[in-house]
């Protein structure tokens, strides 16, 4: 066989092999609705008593309560479709005690009690003590909602399924869409994928409770955290002041600090603050509001801060600053306005914290706040007194917001390192391209303090 064909009949099975040898997507609920069904299908087929075992289920509730003594009881309700199969249940404790333990699938809790409520509903009791973790801070930790190696939740399993903590603790972490209410919260759909969420319940709320909750999930998760600290915080941030020390070396040769310069570097960036108007206007017209939230808020920004720095006031750091903030707070109000009356869907999302939606705003707001002060970075670079903090503050900054954009806690795979790498490339060449102009705008100012 030919070396070729060889490698890749081995790339094959390193492709191939984790995907045959992973478990299949379970619910998280593994006893209800389905689970429930296949397992009394199952037995039936296993003892031939189809006929009496086979049923489905109408309606699927579960509660979770876990405890400080670190168990957790799910109590599960199953509103089945078949009279048959409930009469067979009542009548056939043992079996239906078979099937109530076969139907929690892969081991992990242990049957308590399974019983017929009323004339359809079966309600089934299992406890789990690998489920729950007292930690640091008195946070508990429920880690029934997160997924191991290859394992996989295929959904929720059931229609409703309720996590209720011990009482006097507070929710401080819950899976996406969850309906939180103090100590405990509902969810109708799952909605998470990879390997988690954890849920925390904390001793209270707030930023304390918060913490004791990172803390939790982090001794849980030590390797990805670090590794999440290199590659999303300290990667692009690290880049960031390498290119901000080139700014500066390279900058205090070339650049003259006088009038004409200033003009020049005005020109420029005004021209970059029109350019980006008109596109995103354009882009707001044709419906496309979301991808124009950060070109309408870059160029209403760099319009107004080339209009500052050729205004007859005397420069300084501290109207430097101020230039910067005024500039930012101008795109804030150009992009409102153009998407109010544009995209009134987009502001209406917005008005609902939508998750998408906020999440575009904020990164547009943040990426002009970065091309600002990068002019605010070229005026203080002119003064040894203000150069290491100028040098320093942006990426303390970008290393923050990235910090709250991608949780350190996130646990992926090694493609999120490329992809910390392409971002990290992403912002040195945004700030090389649209970051430089405002840095010689600063720069060029003279220092008249």
């Amino acid at each position: 066989m030919r070396p070729r064909t060889v490698a890749l009949l081995a790339l094959v099975v390193l492709i191939v092999t984790p995907a045959v040898a992973a478990p299949p997507p379970r619910p998280v609920c593994e006893p209800c609705g389905s689970g429930f069904v296949d397992a009394s299908t199952w037995y039936g087929e296993m003892h031939g008593t189809e006929n009496q075992t086979g049923t489905g289920v109408e309606h699927s509730t579960a509660t979770v309560r876990v405890y400080g003594n670190e168990t957790a009881v799910w109590t599960v309700k199953n509103r089945l479709t078949s009279e048959r199969a409930v009469r067979f249940f009542r009548e056939n404790e043992t079996a239906f005690a078979e099937i109530a333990q076969d139907a929690e699938g892969y081991g992990e809790k242990t049957l308590l009690s399974a019983r017929i409520v009323g004339n359809d509903t079966v309600v089934l009791r299992y406890r789990s003590d690998e489920q729950a973790t007292r930690t640091r801070g008195g946070v508990l930790r429920f880690d029934g909602f997160r997924e191991v190696g290859g394992e996989r939740f295929s959904g929720l399993g059931a229609d409703e399924l309720t996590v209720r903590g011990p009482p006097g603790t507070v929710v401080t972490r819950a899976p996406t869409g969850a309906a939180v209410a103090g100590n405990e919260f509902t969810l109708t759909e799952y909605r998470d994928g990879g390997d988690g969420p954890f849920v925390t319940f904390a001793q209270s709320g707030g930023v304390v409770g918060e913490t004791w909750s990172f803390v939790s999930v982090a001794e849980a998760l030590g390797d990805d955290v670090v590794r999440n600290v290199l590659f999303d915080v300290l990667l692009p941030a690290g880049a960031l002041f390498a290119l901000l020390v080139g700014f500066v070396r390279v900058g205090g040769r070339i650049v003259k600090r006088n009038e004409a310069t200033v003009q020049l570097a005005a020109k420029v960036v005004g021209g970059l603050g029109v350019l980006g108007l008109l596109f995103g206007f354009a882009q707001a017209v044709q419906g496309d509001g979301r991808y124009s939230l950060g070109v309408l808020f870059a160029g209403g920004a760099y319009a107004a801060l080339a209009l500052f720095a050729t205004s007859d006031a005397r420069p300084t750091l501290k109207r430097a600053f101020v230039a910067a903030v005024l500039a930012w707070v101008v795109g804030l109000v150009v992009t409102t306005v153009t998407v109010a009356l544009t995209d009134p869907s987009l502001v209406s999302r917005l008005l609902e914290l939508n998750y998408y939606a906020v999440t575009d705003l904020l990164f547009a707001a943040f990426g002009t706040l970065l091309l600002l002060s990068m002019s605010v970075v070229g005026y203080a670079a002119t003064d040894p007194r203000y150069r290491r903090a100028a040098v320093v503050l942006p990426p303390a900054v970008l290393a923050v917001a990235v910090a709250a954009m991608r949780p350190l806690t996130r646990v992926g795979t090694s493609l999120d390192i490329f992809f910390s790498v392409l971002f990290a490339a992403f912002v040195l060449g945004f700030l090389a391209l649209f970051g430089l102009p405002a840095f010689v705008l600063g720069r060029a100012m003279p220092t008249r303090e």
